[in-house]
């Protein structure tokens, strides 16, 4: 059974983090401090436009003191067809590949598979450590319309990927601690996490890979909000 907090409370002792250097993830990475006995954070270059992420990874987890690797991944960049990938195009909350729940068209920084191929590495990551357990930061609360981000994915997922190990390995569990938390939610859990403020001003949440952030692109957006609705400064505003 899964705690309050969208983690599992029994036999925890190793888990691998997804950690992408914005906001969500580095929250995620400090709860998991506070469940885990260890933790490792994986970060993975895809070719994205705000590259720049990876040293916000880099510095957090050096900040929050835990072994961190990044996974060179440029090729699947060119293969998704997503302005995330893309350089001189404007990155848009709508208008992207059509959905059936998503009238005016996904966003345009939507990246097809991607979510499904960074918990399989994940999960690869996990194995070969000794873990089972894997932490990400994809919510369906307040995100951005991705389908990759919704828990029947993760569901679906965590049971292929137990499948795809060794019988040995599994089961493997992914944990969504902020799947139903809204911006502000996930802020107000930031800030009562030990250490954690202080790494979300190293964070780098733009798409556009700017800093300080453009203020404008749907990450910004959301961004923005969560902070204004919790009442509190962004520790990364300049």
């Amino acid at each position: 059974a899964r705690s309050a907090s969208g983690v599992d409370d029994p036999s925890m002792n190793k888990a691998i983090v997804l950690l992408s250097g914005g906001q969500d993830s580095a929250t995620c990475l400090y709860l998991a401090r506070t469940m885990f006995d260890e933790v490792q954070a994986v970060s993975i270059f895809y070719g994205q436009r705000h590259a720049a992420e990876l040293e916000s990874a880099q510095a957090v987890a050096k900040l929050a003191g835990v072994t961190h690797e990044t996974i060179d991944l440029p090729v699947f960049g060119g293969i998704g067809g997503s302005d995330l990938t893309r350089t001189g195009t404007e990155i848009r909350g709508a208008g992207g590949l059509g959905d059936a729940q998503a009238p005016g068209g996904l966003p345009t920084s939507f990246v097809p598979g991607r979510n499904a191929l960074f918990l399989t590495l994940a999960a690869a990551v996990a194995v070969r450590h000794g873990a089972k357990d894997i932490v990400t930061g994809t919510c369906q609360t307040d995100y951005s319309g991705y389908p990759d981000c919704r828990r029947e994915f993760i569901d679906a997922q965590e049971q292929a990927l137990t499948l795809a190990m060794p019988s040995s390995a599994g089961p493997i569990r992914i944990h969504t601690p902020l799947m139903h938390l809204s911006k502000a939610e996930t802020v107000r859990l930031a800030r009562r996490l030990p250490g954690c403020w202080d790494a979300l001003a190293l964070t780098l949440t733009c798409y556009n890979g700017k800093r300080p952030a453009c203020g404008e692109c749907p990450a910004c957006t959301l961004r923005v909000r969560g902070f204004a609705e919790a009442g509190e400064r962004d520790p990364a505003a300049v």
